[in-house]
């Protein structure tokens, strides 16, 4: 039997010393796959966890559990799943991982497609830095497909969109809408994770995947509202949300009736809605990964719409909850599928109006946290961080995807609470894309003319981008990805590297602890 998809690594924690990991493979049946794992590696049967596609099954996922306690040094084990061998590296007890952050594998447009060369490019580079030092998680922060071909390639969805909004409000979600989008989902993770430069990144680093909007469909969550509460988008968005389940968080999914089992990811963080993850004992660094599409509401336009919001107020109670039980820490890593600092995007919509076929950013630029429905939730996050800064003693740095350049960003509290040893400044890094190339060049330029304005976020707390790029620029437009590497000794800073496309040495940032 071969596999048709895997294995694919995801990181599940470390409990009582031992680093979890599991593996996910799809089968062309419902046969067992073979798992061969030497000592001290232990691996749990394969578990059938879905049959896909979910309305008329044509193959078998499966999900292997490993785990091994840590040792004194870093130490790389392999296994096999049918003969297809994977590996990873465990740090050494104690010690910080080495991360790599990748964003946006894919294209919004089959257009964007001529602008690159090799598709994959980049994820050749990962595997290369990887060889030669390896990774010990791989951050992957939103759009890992990209759907957006749905509009075109299925009929009965391409149908809807060339109906009015009022007849889209309207129109029942069809079952031939069901069966084919099920199909689309299958299709898509099948053929996209299925590349070779792409697979072997997933079966050589354990991930750890949030998603974005276009794992779902190109700016979910900002629509006006009653075509975001339509039967045929709630539709999409729960067969989005099955296959986000199966191949992004390796979830077991009940069949036939298509609800979601009660399987949750063993570091999802408790009394939250969706899928918020937190990780802490990674050596000095905790990982918060809050979920910002599954609770996202578009702005309240009638009376029985629900108000605008990105996460719901109970789940930010337990995200803040759980960021209160961090501790002993000397960084916390927010990846944020989308920045928390960047440029005023509501300024470049008001330029980009005037200028003919820009209008498809508009969907993109109310999306952002920045926008006027988003800021007040805003401010609360970042007051919260730069509390937890300054009481934890623990370094904040936010990392950030989706807006297709690369950037960096800095946030800065000039209130007396947050001064001691450096809290008060947190990092915002931003890394984007893998393989889909940057906007449109009169884009750039407009985004790029905002890049020197400091914004005024709250009383002596404001942001900044930092001038990264060549010719003291502030967006860097070459496809890349971003590493994230600890020191090993007693300075406990983080290097950050961005790793562009045609460069033969990385940007670098470097962030000092909270001293």
């Amino acid at each position: 039997m071969s596999l048709l998809l895997g294995p694919i690594l995801q990181f599940r924690g470390i409990q009582q010393g031992n680093y979890s990991v599991s593996a996910l493979v799809v089968t062309p049946n419902d046969s067992a796959p073979s798992v061969n794992a030497p000592a001290p590696l232990r691996a749990k049967p394969p578990l059938a966890i879905a049959d896909v596609p979910l309305l008329a099954p044509q193959y078998r996922v499966w999900r292997v559990l490993l785990a091994v306690p840590q040792s004194a040094v870093d130490t790389r084990y392999r296994f096999t799943i049918d003969g297809v061998e994977a590996s990873f590296t465990v740090p050494a007890a104690g010690r910080s991982p080495r991360m790599a952050y990748a964003s946006c594998n894919g294209f919004s447009d089959p257009k964007y497609m001529e602008k690159v060369d090799v598709n994959n490019e980049r994820w050749i580079d990962m595997d290369s830095a990887h060889q030669a030092n390896p990774y010990h998680l791989l951050l992957m922060g939103g759009d890992q497909v990209y759907s957006d071909e749905l509009r075109s390639t299925v009929p009965s969805l391409k149908a809807w969109f060339q109906k009015s909004f009022a007849e889209r409000a309207k129109a029942a979600y069809s079952k031939d809408m069901r069966l084919a989008l099920d199909r689309f989902f299958t299709r898509l993770y099948l053929e996209r994770w299925a590349q070779p430069p792409v697979a072997r990144m997933f079966a050589s680093i354990p991930t750890v995947m949030m998603w974005d909007d276009h794992d779902i469909i190109d700016g979910w969550g900002s629509y006006p509202e009653t075509l975001h509460s339509s039967p045929v988008f709630q539709g999409l968005f729960d067969t989005a949300r099955h296959y986000f389940r199966i191949f992004q968080q390796q979830l077991i999914q009940t069949h036939p009736d298509l609800t979601p089992s009660r399987d949750a990811h063993p570091c999802a963080i408790a009394n939250t809605q969706g899928y918020h993850l937190g990780f802490t004992g990674l050596g000095s660094l905790a990982l918060l990964v809050p979920d910002l599409r599954s609770e996202r509401a578009p702005d309240l336009s009638r009376p029985a719409a629900q108000a605008s919001q990105i996460v719901s107020a109970a789940s930010w109670n337990g995200i803040y909850a759980w960021l209160d039980g961090v501790a002993a820490h000397k960084h916390l890593l927010l990846m944020s599928s989308i920045p928390v600092g960047y440029l005023d995007l509501q300024a470049a919509e008001k330029a980009l109006d005037l200028v003919p076929g820009q209008q498809e950013l508009e969907d993109d630029l109310r999306d952002h946290w920045r926008s006027p429905p988003h800021r007040g939730e805003r401010k609360r996050l970042i007051m919260r961080l730069l509390d937890f800064a300054a009481a934890k003693r623990c370094k904040v740095s936010i990392v950030s995807g989706d807006v297709h350049v690369a950037g960096a960003c800095v946030i800065e509290s000039e209130l007396a609470q947050h001064q001691a040893g450096g809290a008060g400044v947190i990092y915002q890094l931003i890394s984007s894309g893998i393989v889909h190339p940057s906007p449109p060049g009169i884009a750039v330029y407009f985004l790029e003319s905002l890049g020197g304005s400091r914004e005024p976020i709250d009383y002596k707390i404001s942001a900044s981008m930092l001038p990264i790029a060549d010719r003291g620029r502030y967006l860097v437009t070459r496809r890349n990805w971003l590493a994230i590497e600890p020191d090993n000794d007693a300075r406990q800073r983080l290097w950050v590297n961005w790793h562009l496309e045609g460069s033969a040495h990385p940007l670098t940032q470097v962030i000092d602890p909270v001293r």
